[in-house]
């Protein structure tokens, strides 16, 4: 009842207690798959954020809901083509990137999604190509949402291209003086070896 408020505070709210009763109590979760999908079609990044945040936690406890919520797979994209032009509200920007908060979390609800589902990866190959190439990789808020994208792009199976401009990005993570950036690079290209070992000559050197 309390996400259905007209309050977006209180729905807020009611999505986060929402996560915790998912944990302790993995029945209820059919109670709030609908209204987590509900959220999504709001304006407030707040509620938009707690609501994808709800359905990652259902995710991740009951794999049998990613079929119940590949259907948002395409609001999902536009959200996420919205926010890398800046469409959404900017007191949301973080150094220039908007609300990458939200980028973030809807990236990693796309790779649960994604996860062992060709139809849902790709169909989402677009939006990751978009987010690869227009989010400023010289901001940490940047450098977060392109981490999220990667690690995306390494669960879609069977795109080559996305997999070599993903690579492409960890090189240039490789590039930077800052350790825990050079640490997660490293991590990911390990990750990539397996499947494209190819892709990586070109980073050899600096590896």
């Amino acid at each position: 009842r309390l996400l259905c408020s007209p309050n977006p505070y209180i729905r807020k709210k009611a999505a986060l207690c929402a996560r915790r009763m998912v944990h302790r109590v993995p029945d209820m979760m059919e109670v709030f798959a609908d209204r987590a999908m509900e959220q999504l079609n709001e304006r407030n990044h707040a509620v938009v954020l707690t609501g994808v945040t709800l359905m990652i936690d259902i995710v991740s406890v009951e794999k049998l809901f990613k079929a119940v919520f590949a259907q948002c797979v395409p609001l999902l994209c536009r959200i996420l083509k919205v926010l890398i032009s800046g469409g959404f509200a900017s007191e949301y920007d973080v150094s220039g990137v908007s609300d990458p908060y939200l980028q973030a979390k809807i990236l990693h609800l796309l790779r649960l999604l994604s996860e062992d589902d060709e139809a849902v990866g790709d169909s989402i190959s677009d939006i990751l190509a978009q987010v690869a190439t227009n989010v400023d990789n010289n901001k940490t808020s940047g450098n977060a949402v392109l981490y999220e994208c990667v690690r995306t792009i390494m669960s879609v199976k069977g795109n080559s291209g996305l997999r070599v401009l993903a690579v492409n990005i960890l090189g240039r993570f490789l590039g930077y003086r800052d350790n825990n950036m050079r640490y997660i690079a490293l991590s990911l290209l390990l990750k990539a070896l397996a499947e494209d070992p190819e892709a990586l000559q070109r980073h050899r050197n600096v590896i």
